[in-house]
């Protein structure tokens, strides 16, 4: 008698187990979690309207449905983002973190002036000079066809990125042009005006 008994326990567990899910999946497919409003965070040089633009297309989905890969794709295409991470405000909040890639030099070319990060990645085309002053790389041709986002993979660009990458962070500041000749021989002159 006593075997009868556990199996009905047995089964009413799992059937409301199942329903608890089946409830529970419901519910969070539920309109209750439809994505109304998105909060940018990191941001510092990139504007929020172009993130917001890339994310546009989450607005409406799911809180908990929204495919987190593709949006990271979309929003990792802009030149000045380096990583994307979401977190989930309840009930209709979308924050999205936003790692920007950091600019540590400036490339000299024919129509003006290029910010690069320590990879190499070309991030932004200048049309005046940035109000935070990093040390100007001179001497590196670059081809016209380069555009925000691509990697210059210039040998000459690596080489100074290198250099640059090993300079004391004190030093950094001090630093205000660092030219690169055909063989690969730098010559750096401090803002005070000394060759080294």
């Amino acid at each position: 008698m006593q075997p009868t008994k556990m199996n009905t326990s047995f089964l009413y567990a799992v059937v409301l187990m199942i329903l608890l899910s089946l409830g529970l999946a419901l519910f969070l497919r539920s309109s209750a979690f439809t994505v109304q409003h998105i909060i940018i965070q990191g941001l510092k040089l990139s504007p929020e309207s172009e993130i917001l633009k890339l994310a546009n297309g989450v607005q409406g989905q799911n809180l908990f449905l929204f495919d987190q890969e593709a949006l990271k794709h979309k929003i990792g295409i802009h030149p000045l983002v380096q990583s994307v991470q979401f977190q989930r405000k309840l009930p209709k909040t979308l924050v999205i973190i936003v790692t920007e890639r950091a600019p540590v030099a400036l490339v000299v070319v024919p129509k003006g002036v290029l910010e690069v990060d320590a990879q190499g990645t070309f991030l932004r085309r200048l049309e005046s000079w940035p109000k935070e002053d990093q040390p100007v790389l001179t001497g590196i041709t670059l081809k016209d066809t380069v555009g925000p986002g691509q990697n210059l993979a210039n040998p000459s660009l690596t080489a100074a990125l290198n250099l640059l990458g090993q300079a004391l962070p004190e030093l950094l500041p001090e630093m205000g042009e660092l030219h690169v000749d055909p063989k690969l021989q730098m010559t750096l002159y401090l803002r005070s005006g000394v060759e080294v």
